[in-house]
Order: C-alpha cells, then structure tokens, then sequence
C-alpha cells in the first residue's frame, strides 16, 4: 500500500472543508472558489510526484472538484430556470463517485442545491405573475391585459410543468438505476452468502466424518489395550505357577537327598 505524501492529506483535507462550505451555503463563503483553483493547483502538483495515489483514487479526487465547480457555476447564473437545470445535471457527477462517504456528502449538497433554486424558481414566478396581475388591474385596458396575462400564465404554467416532468423522468432515471445497482449489490452478496453457507456445511460433514472416525480408532485402541493387558496378566500367572510347581519339586527332590 502506497503511504500518503503530505501534499495528498492536504488535497484531502481542503476538499472535505470545501465540501462542508457547499453544504452549508456556498454564497455565505466568497473563499469556496478560491479553494477549489487552489484544489486544481495541488492536483496538477499531486500528479507530478513520483509516488502518486492509484489511477482511480485521482479519478475520484478528480470528480469531486469537478462536482464542486459545477455548483459554484450553477450559483454564478443569473437566470432561475438556468440555474436549476444546472443544478439537475450534477446529478451526473455525484452518481459516478464512487466512494460511499464522498458520495453520501455530494448528494446532500446536490438535493440542497436543486431544492433551493427550486425554490428561488417558485418564488420568481410567482412573483411575475403577481407584478402582472397587479399591472392588469390598474391599466384601463384591463379585458386585452387579462387575456395577455392569463396567455403568460399559461406559458409559465406550461414551463412549470414541462419543467416538472423533467425533473420525474431524471428521478425515475435515477431511482431505475439505483435500484438495479442495489440489485446488483444484492444478488452479489447473495452467491456470497451462498457461498459461505456451502463451505459451512462442507466443514460440518468433514467434521462429523472425523469425529465418528476418531471414536471408532478410540474404541479400537481401548479394546487394543485391554487385550494386551489380559494377555500379560496370563503370562505373569502362568509364570508364577511355573516357579511354584518348580519350588515343590525342588523342595521334594532335597528332601529324598536328605
């Protein structure tokens, strides 16, 4: 394993704070942008050492900045409906990072993000239609003001909706692929598990079949051992027998000497 220079616990660090700030609000800290062309700096440093970090650990420090320029570009944009498609597209961003704990924060900042230009969306429309409704009333022409009005609601109405539907079919995009990836994931762990289980009862049986092996070499050596220790017992009393018959005669054969 590769150790981490200094440089690359500094990238790391930096890029965490400038991902905190996102978070939170990028318009409360004017300094966000001026970390992340320091992050491109290091990052063009990082990649001349010699004992840089692996391809896709690059790869991933490398869509996290972009992931972070894409929100700082979003919030450069004047125009609402700009800033909320802007928003939608670092979807694509934040779904191909693919560690967990990075992927986690770049998610909360890009569902903060799209629900607040959402919201600032709302809010502009419908305080149009509000300034409309009130030019409308006060204008002496007020029939022809309505019909133009009601045909400018109905072209925001319509753009609302378009937009609306957009944002479903992206979500229903995204739901589709999360599933089949937690799918994936699943069945992945399923022939794991499987597997595990298999190479279990595998062990279990060798198991049982030395342990039934083992008791009947067990019975044997006993039975073994018994049989040894009959057989010495008849020996040692034969053998005394033997020198007892010897004695008598020895004793009787003395006593005829005498």
């Amino acid at each position: 394993m590769i150790q981490m220079t200094r440089l690359e616990i500094n990238i790391k660090r930096l890029l965490t704070r400038c991902e905190l700030i996102a978070k939170d609000d990028p318009h409360k800290d004017w300094k966000l942008e001026k970390y992340i062309l320091s992050l491109d700096d290091m990052m063009n440093e990082l990649q001349t050492l010699p004992n840089k970090p692996s391809k896709d650990t690059m790869m991933g420090y490398t869509k996290r900045i972009d992931f972070l320029k894409g929100v700082i570009n979003a919030m450069k944009l004047s125009n609402p409906v700009e800033r909320v498609v802007a928003a939608q597209l670092l979807s694509k961003n934040s779904a191909s990072i693919n560690n967990s704990a990075s992927t986690n924060i770049t998610t909360q900042i890009h569902q903060k993000t799209v629900a607040k230009y959402n919201q600032e969306l709302r809010v502009e429309l419908f305080h149009s239609n509000k300034v409309s409704l009130c030019i409308t009333d006060a204008n002496k022409d007020g029939v022809r003001q309505r019909l133009l009005n009601s045909n400018i609601q109905d072209e925001d109405l319509d753009a609302i909706l378009k937009y609306n539907r957009n944002i479903q079919e992206k979500i229903a995009e995204n739901m589709l692929s999360m599933t089949g990836t937690m799918k994936e994931h699943a069945l992945a762990a399923s022939a794991i598990i499987k597997k595990d289980i298999g190479k279990l009862e595998m062990s279990d049986k060798l198991t049982d079949v030395n342990a039934i092996k083992l008791k009947k070499e067990s019975l044997k050596l006993e039975e073994h051992t018994k049989s040894k220790w009959r057989c010495w017992v008849w020996i040692m009393i034969a053998f005394v027998l033997v020198v007892f018959f010897n004695m008598v005669l020895f004793m009787k054969m003395a006593r005829k000497k005498i």
